[in-house]
Parts: C-alpha cells; structure tokens; sequence
C-alpha cells in the first residue's frame, strides 16, 4: 500500500521523493490509513510528508498562524530540539510546554498541526512530529514560525 501511495505521489502529484520522503510516508501510513477510505484520499492525506517549504497553507491553516502563534512556535522549536523524537516523549514534551506557557494542549497542536502540515487536520500530532523526524520537523516549525 505505501509503495502505492509513493507512486501515486510521484505519477499524479508531480512531487518528487527522496528516501527520506518516501520513509517518512512509510512512518506515518498506519496512521494515515485510519482516516482514508480510498487510494486517492490516502495519497491526498500524504502529500504533506513529501512537500519542500515552503509548504502550500490551507487557508484556515494559515490563519491559525498569528503573530502570537509564531513567537509559541519559535519556543516550542527550541523544547523540541532536545526532545527524544519518539511518539511518547513528543507527546509529554508537548503537554509540558503547554502547561508550562499556560497555554491548553489545543492552542499547541492547531499552530504546530499548520506549520509542519499546511493544513487544520492531520494523524496525531506526536505521531506527525515522529514521523517527519527532528530535522524535518524542525525546518517546518522555524519556517512556518518566520
């Protein structure tokens, strides 16, 4: 199925993938799977793992970007750039700089959902920051974060 995905992506989207973009599709597609019901929608849902930055913003995502959304996201950077990139301490890295920021755990995940994804919707997103790796995820939060 993701060597289907991968091919699709390449064929139809025009995108080209490196073994690192193909890994990262590897990575995330038990998670993609659960929310997809078709081949196309798969690959649709997809298509952010493979995409240069810029990345493309959905409208609504890119209003989740505000000023203030940019400066939480340069510091969370810095957090995540110590933190192990495993699902688990991803997730309670995020937990406690929400808590810490006296921020709720959503007003952390809808920004940093937009920049690393361009879009309001994805897999979770400990899984989400696991998959696209330290580097990756990084390049997108500090881009997105201007």
């Amino acid at each position: 199925l993701t060597c289907d995905v991968v091919e699709r992506l390449q064929t139809r989207a025009g995108l080209v993938l490196d073994q690192a973009a193909a890994a990262r599709v590897r990575a995330l597609m038990p998670a993609l799977k659960e929310r997809a019901k078709t081949l196309v929608e798969l690959a649709d849902a997809a298509a952010f793992l493979v995409q240069a930055l810029p990345l493309p913003m959905e409208p609504k995502a890119a209003a989740l970007l505000t000023a203030d959304a940019r400066l939480m996201l340069r510091a969370l950077a810095d957090r995540l750039s110590t933190t192990e990139f495993v699902a688990p301490a991803l997730d309670a890295a995020l937990r406690h700089f929400a808590e810490t920021t006296g921020r709720k755990l959503g007003q952390v995940a809808q920004p940093l959902r937009a920049a690393l994804t361009g879009r309001v919707a994805s897999p979770g997103i400990d899984v989400t920051l696991a998959a696209l790796g330290r580097n990756e995820a990084l390049a997108r939060i500090r881009s997105a974060a201007g």
